[in-house]
C-alpha cells in the first residue's frame, strides 16, 4: 500500500476515535451535571440520565474495541518478522498507570470522605439528633398550653376574691381594669368573663388580638366538669398563631374566664419540615451514591481508552525511528561502514539522534584506517602493561627524601579506603600515621629491606591485617608495599579454632552419657516425691538437663566428624520460642538474676536452625549472667542482677537484644572479642563469641556488640536473623509444625 494512502488511512482513524471520545466526553460530562442537579438522576431528569450515559457507554465500548484491534495488529505483526512489541507495552503500561492511578487514588479518597460523609449525615447518631429536634418542636406547643393553662387557673383564683366578685356588680369599670391588669401581666391576648350563653360580661383586649369568637360546647363542657376547655391551634395570615381557653369562675353565677394565648408553632413547623427533608435525603442517599459511582467509572474508563490510545501512538512514533536505527546499527555491527538513517526533517529528539548516528558513521569510516594502522604498535605496548599491572596486586606508596608521597597505586587506594588522588604530596606522617614507625625504621637501618604486620581498621570498622615492606634506594627515595593478609591470618585462626574443637569435642563427649542417665534417674526415683504444685517445674528442669544434654552430643558429634561447626538444618521458625527456651534456662542456672523478657504478640518467623540459635543465644546468656554475678560479687551486693531480653523486628530483621548491668566490655576494641582464643576471663576458653558469630555467618545475620543506650555499667549484645517473607498460611503451617 502506497505510504500516502497509508497515512490517509491513519489519519481518518485518529479523526474518528478523536470524534467520539469528545462525543463520549460530551455525555460524560453531562451524566455528571445531571448527577449533581436536584431533579437529575434520581428525579423527573433520570430517563434522560440514563440515556446518555448509556449512550456514552456505547462510545466507549466501541472506543475500546478499536484501541483492542489496534494492539492486536500491533502484537500479531510478529509473526512476519516485526520485532516484539516491548515498547509498545511499556508505553501502554506507563501510560494505563498515570491514567487510572491517579483515579484509583481519588476514588479511594472519594470513597473514604464520601463515606464518612455518608456515615456522618445519614448515620445514627443524626437521625436520633433529628428525631430529636422535631420531638423537642412537637413538645414546645403542650408546654406554652401548660403555662398558659397555669396563668389561666391563677387569673381564675384571682377574680374569685370577693372584692372581686363584688365589684363585677358594683363597679363594671373598675371591674374591667381589673381584668386588663390580670390580662396584660398574664400575656393573654385578649380576656373576657362570659355566661354560658356567650354573653361578655367583661372584656380586655390587646390590640392586634383576634376578634372574639363564641366558646364552642365542647369547650363549655370541659369547662363546667371542672376542667379547662383548650380549642385547636389557629394560625393567621396577619399574626401569631394562638388558642382559646376557658374555665369556670365557681365564685361568681353562671360566669366563666375565656382567653386568647398567642402559641409560636414556628419551631414546630421547622422541625416537621427539617424531618421530612432528612428522611427524603435518606431515601434519595443509596441511589445517589449509586449515580456518582455510575458516572465515575464511566469518566475512568473513557480516561482510560484516551490513554491506551494515546500509548500507542506515541510507541509507533518513537519505534519506528528507532527501528531504523536498529536496522543501520546491525549493518554496522556486520562491517558496513557506509549504512545510514533515513532522517525527515522533524527537529525533535529521534531525528537528532538519526543525524548523530550517520555522522558517527561517517567518523567511524574515516577513523577505521588510523586505528587500524595504530592497533599493531598499540597492541604491543597493551601486552606489556597489562602483564605488569596483572602481577602488581599488593598496595605501593612512594616516598621523597622528605617522606612526602608522590606515588600511590590503584590497590594501595583500595586497601587504605582512600580517594584517588588524595594523598600525593602530604607528608607520610600525617595522612598515613601507620606507616610512620616503619619508615623511621627504614631510614634509619642499614638493612636492604624491613618487613612488618600492623593491623588497621577497615571502611566496614573490622580489622585489616596488612604485611607491610619499606626499602630505600641510594637517592634517599623510600617505596612502601604491602599486601592484605587478613585472610591468611582469619584462615590459621580458624584452623587452630577447629583443632580447639576436636579436643573439646573429645573432652566433653564422656560426661556426656552419665549425666542424661543421672537426670534420667533422678526424675524416676524423686517424682513421686515432688508435691504436686513444684511437679511442673521438676519436669521442665529435668527434660531441659535432658534435652540440653541431647543437644550437645549432637554437636560434639558433628564436631568430631566434620572438625567444624555443625552444619544448619535451615527451616521456618517461631524465633519467640527460641528466645523463651533459652531465657528459662538460663532462669533455672541463674536465680540470683532477673531475666525480664518482652516478646511481640505476633509469630516472629525466621528461617534458621533452633538449635544452633538457641545455642548461640544460650551463650551470650551464659556470658551475661556470669558478667552479672561478677559484679554482683564485687560490690558484694546478693541483688540487683539483670539481663534483659528483648525480641524485636526492626527494618525486615527480627533483633535479639541482651541489655546487662554487668561488669561491661574490657576493653574498646571489641571486635577482637569475637576471635577465637580471645578470652578475658581465667578459666575461659575464648571461643564462646566466636562460636556465637559463627552460628550467625551461617544464618546471614551478624553478631552486634555494644554500650548500654543509658550510658551505665554494663554490656549489650544484639542476634540480627532476615525474617522470612511468607503468607500468613505458611506462618500459621510453620507454627503449627513446631507445636
Amino acid at each position: 500500500m502506497p505510504s500516502w494512502l497509508t497515512n490517509g488511512v491513519q489519519s481518518l482513524r485518529m479523526s474518528l476515535f478523536a470524534t467520539g471520545f469528545l462525543v463520549a466526553a460530551i455525555g460524560v460530562v453531562a451524566c455528571a451535571i445531571l448527577a449533581v442537579s436536584e431533579q437529575g438522576a434520581i428525579g423527573s431528569l433520570a430517563p434522560l440520565f440514563y440515556t446518555l450515559l448509556t449512550i456514552s457507554a456505547v462510545i466507549i465500548a466501541g472506543l475500546a474495541g478499536a484501541v483492542s484491534v489496534r494492539a492486536a495488529r500491533i502484537f500479531m505483526g510478529r509473526r512476519f518478522g516485526a520485532p516484539a512489541p516491548r515498547l509498545h507495552m511499556r508505553f501502554m503500561a506507563l501510560f494505563a498507570l498515570a491514567a487510572v492511578a491517579p483515579s484509583i487514588l481519588m476514588a479511594l479518597l472519594l470513597a473514604l470522605v464520601l463515606g464518612r460523609g455518608v456515615e456522618f449525615w445519614f448515620g445514627e447518631r443524626v437521625t436520633t439528633l433529628v428525631e430529636t429536634m422535631a420531638e423537642v418542636g412537637r413538645a414546645q406547643a403542650p408546654l406554652e398550653l401548660n403555662l398558659a393553662e397555669l396563668q389561666l387557673v391563677s387569673m381564675a383564683g384571682d377574680l374569685s376574691y370577693p372584692e372581686a366578685v363584688a365589684a363585677m356588680s358594683e363597679s363594671r369599670i373598675e371591674y374591667a381594669q381589673y381584668l386588663r391588669n390580670q390580662a396584660i401581666g398574664r400575656n393573654f391576648a385578649a380576656a373576657y368573663v362570659i355566661d354560658s350563653r356567650s354573653t361578655i360580661l367583661a372584656r380586655a383586649e390587646a390590640p392586634g388580638a383576634p376578634p372574639f369568637v363564641a366558646p364552642s360546647r365542647l369547650l363549655y363542657e370541659f369547662a363546667a366538669s371542672r376542667d379547662i376547655g383548650v380549642s385547636d391551634p389557629t394560625q393567621r395570615e396577619d399574626g401569631p398563631a394562638f388558642v382559646r381557653l376557658l374555665v369556670n369562675l365557681p365564685a361568681y353565677q353562671d360566669a366563666y374566664l375565656y382567653v386568647v394565648w398567642y402559641v409560636d408553632l414556628g419551631v414546630l413547623t421547622a422541625a416537621e419540615e427539617a424531618t421530612a427533608s432528612y428522611r427524603q435525603a435518606v431515601a434519595r442517599e443509596e441511589g445517589m451514591r449509586q449515580v456518582f459511582i455510575l458516572v465515575y467509572f464511566a469518566a475512568v474508563a473513557l480516561i482510560l481508552v484516551g490513554a491506551l490510545w494515546l500509548a500507542l501512538s506515541a510507541a509507533t512514533r518513537v519505534v519506528t525511528p528507532v527501528a531504523r536505527l536498529v536496522g543501520a546499527a546491525e549493518r554496522v555491527r556486520r562491517g558496513d561502514l557506509d549504512a545510514r538513517v533515513l532522517v525527515h526533517r522533524e527537529d525533535d529528539e529521534i531525528a537528532a539522534l538519526g543525524r548523530a548516528f550517520n555522522r558517527m558513521t561517517r567518523q567511524l569510516r574515516s577513523q577505521r584506517r588510523a586505528l587500524l594502522e595504530a592497533n599493531a604498535e598499540s597492541e604491543s605496548r597493551r601486552n606489556f602493561i597489562e602483564a605488569v599491572l596483572t602481577g602488581v596486586s599488593a598496595g605501593v606508596v612512594g616516598l621523597d627524601p622528605d617522606n612526602r608521597i608522590t606515588l600511590v597505586n590503584r590497590s594501595a587506594e583500595t586497601l587504605l579506603d582512600v580517594e584517588a588522588g588524595t594523598l600525593t604530596g602530604e607528608p607520610v606522617g600525617e595522612v598515613l600515621g601507620m606507616f610512620a614507625p616503619i619508615v623511621e625504621e627504614a631510614r634509619r637501618s642499614r638493612a636492604v629491606l624491613i618487613e612488618r604486620q600492623i593491623d588497621i581498621p577497615g571502611s566496614d570498622g573490622a580489622l585489616l591485617h596488612l604485611n607491610v615492606r619499606a626499602s630505600t634506594d641510594e637517592k634517599g627515595e623510600l617505596v612502601i608495599t604491602f599486601d592484605d593478609v587478613t585472610r591468611l591470618v582469619s584462615a590459621q585462626r580458624n584452623a587452630a579454632w577447629r583443632d580447639v574443637a576436636r579436643r573439646i569435642a573429645h573432652e566433653i563427649k564422656n560426661p556426656l552419657t552419665p549425666i542424661q542417665l543421672s537426670a534420667e534417674r533422678i526424675r524416676r526415683k524423686y517424682r513421686g516425691a515432688i508435691p504436686d504444685d513444684q511437679a511442673e517445674i521438676f519436669d521442665k528442669c529435668i527434660e531441659t538437663i535432658v534435652r540440653q544434654v541431647s543437644d550437645i552430643g549432637r554437636m560434639v558429634d558433628e564436631f568430631s566428624t566434620f572438625a567444624r561447626m555443625p552444619t544448619p538444618k535451615m527451616e521456618a521458625a517461631d524465633l519467640s520460642g527460641v528466645v523463651e527456651g533459652a531465657v528459662f534456662s538460663q532462669r533455672v542456672a541463674s536465680p540470683r538474676i532477673k531475666l525480664p523478657l518482652e516478646t511481640p504478640d505476633h509469630p516472629v518467623i525466621v528461617e534458621c536452625d533452633s538449635r544452633l540459635a538457641g545455642q548461640a543465644l544460650a551463650n551470650i546468656l551464659k556470658n551475661a549472667g556470669e558478667s552479672v554475678l561478677a559484679r554482683l560479687d564485687e560490690d558484694g551486693a546478693k541483688q540487683g542482677g539483670e539481663v534483659a531480653v528483648t525480641l524485636k523486628v526492626e527494618d525486615g530483621t527480627a533483633v535479639i537484644e541482651v541489655c546487662d548491668n554487668g561488669l561491661g566490655w574490657p576493653f574498646a576494641d571489641r571486635a577482637k572479642l569475637t576471635e577465637p582464643y580471645m578470652t578475658t576471663r581465667e578459666k575461659g576458653t575464648g571461643l564462646g563469641l566466636a562460636i556465637v558469630r559463627r552460628v550467625m555467618e551461617d544464618h546471614g545475620g551478624r553478631l552486634e556488640l555494644d554500650e548500654r543506650p543509658d550510658g551505665g555499667r554494663g554490656a549489650v549484645v544484639r542476634l540480627a536473623f532476615p525474617l522470612l517473607e511468607i503468607t500468613n498460611a505458611a506462618n500459621e503451617s510453620a507454627l503449627s509444625r513446631e507445636a
